[in-house]
């Protein structure tokens, strides 16, 4: 047992002198070589921190919208007043165009030569008075034809058609195609003056074509047209006028017209006051029921009559003139006639305006062209005094 433990001693005691001699002689270390770097790398930086997000202000609540406010309705016009007056113009013979012989005339002083195509000229000067009326209406002593053959008679008038735009530049309504000299041309022109004045919107009445038309408001006119010369039937003989006005008169009952208007065309010419059988027709036509009677074909003014509550113009005279290149007598007139509702509702006549004319705007020659007198002037009392104005007025009066 000594023995074992005198070894561990000495293995003891030489294991420590071994490490002590490793202490006193250190073997050299190996230099640490110093790696090729270059240019120092650059030193990382920290990656900033994002800056936080700044919180979103808190929004105020949106207001809520306001609801539309409803449009307002329109307020409903106001209904125009009901019509319950009118106003109706009258004047006399008008040829538009001139005699057969003068056409080939050329520079003759005839009504193609000065009008020309100037259609607005021969009605100038009284067109704002046809134009503020309700209803205007003159008889066409003439045709608007290409026909080229005349009847063999004394006077012949003709114009081409297109001189109808004088009837429309003018503000003319209506005419009245009863006469003696609508057939001039024999029936071919008559028939050929109806189209174009239908193809130009003028209305018309004629022998058994009585015009009816409503106006504005809804009155409703029944115009009958008749010529008593240069007829089959014998001049004079009222009965036989009768005979054929009746009907007509009857068709503008039976078409419910509000009033019904007699054209005539009747009596002789140049004659200042009417004939007894001339008088006598108008007042059984009044008698029957005509409203108001216009009369043609004297070629000058003639008296009026207010009988029976119904006024009768028994000539209106030249108006627009084209059958003679200076007549004479240029005194002329445009009767203005009031018409108005009634309390019932019925149709009445109501007062009467003479506005005196002459047939020209130079006293010295016919113009074509039709012109009012000055009112008070030598001339306006002239015509006054051949209508006999005043007793008219006093008749109406009562």
């Amino acid at each position: 047992m000594k023995k074992i433990a005198v070894l561990l001693v000495i293995t003891l005691l030489l294991n420590l002198l071994c490490a002590c001699a490793k202490k006193a002689d250190p073997q050299p270390q190996p230099e640490k070589e110093t790696p090729d770097i270059g240019e120092p790398a650059p030193v990382p930086q920290p990656e900033p921190e994002p800056e936080p997000e700044p919180e979103p202000e808190p929004q105020p609540e949106p207001e809520p919208e306001p609801e539309p406010e409803p449009e307002p309705e329109p307020e409903p016009e106001p209904e125009p007043e009901p019509k319950t007056e009118w106003t109706l113009c009258f004047a006399g013979d008008c040829t538009i165009g001139t005699l057969y012989e003068w056409e080939a005339q050329q520079g003759s002083h005839n009504m193609l030569n000065i009008v020309g195509d100037n259609y607005g000229y021969p009605l100038s000067g009284v067109r704002e008075i046809f134009e503020a009326a309700d209803f205007t209406m003159v008889n066409l002593e003439g045709t608007l034809t290409t026909a080229t053959e005349p009847k063999a008679k004394k006077y012949r008038f003709r114009a081409a058609p297109e001189y109808a735009a004088v009837l429309t530049e003018g503000c003319v309504d209506a005419v009245s195609l009863d006469n003696n000299h609508v057939g001039d041309y024999f029936d071919v022109g008559l028939e050929d003056t109806k189209a174009t004045l239908d193809e130009y919107g003028v209305l018309w009445a004629s022998r058994d074509e009585p015009l009816i038309t409503e106006l504005e408001g809804g009155i409703k006119l029944g115009i009958v047209a008749y010529n008593t010369v240069e007829t089959e039937v014998y001049t004079g003989d009222v009965w036989a006028y009768m005979q054929h006005l009746t009907p007509m008169y009857q068709q503008c009952v039976d078409a419910g017209c509000d009033l019904i208007i007699g054209f005539m065309h009747w009596g002789w010419e140049y004659t200042p006051v009417p004939e007894p059988w001339v008088e006598q027709l108008a007042h059984q036509m009044a008698d029957l029921g005509f409203d108001l009677i216009v009369g043609s074909h004297a070629h000058i003014l003639q008296n009026t009559e207010y009988y029976n509550g119904v006024p009768i113009f028994y000539s209106l005279g030249n108006f627009c003139y084209g059958g003679h290149s200076n007549p004479k007598d240029k005194d002329s007139v445009i009767v203005r006639q009031q018409i108005y509702l009634e309390e019932d509702g019925s149709l009445a006549v109501g007062e009467t305006e003479f506005i005196p004319c002459s047939v020209s705007s130079d006293e010295s020659i016919n113009t074509f062209c039709p012109t009012p007198y000055e009112e008070g002037s030598a001339a306006w009392d002239r015509v006054m005094e051949k209508l006999w104005a005043e007793d008219f007025y006093a008749a109406a009066a009562e």
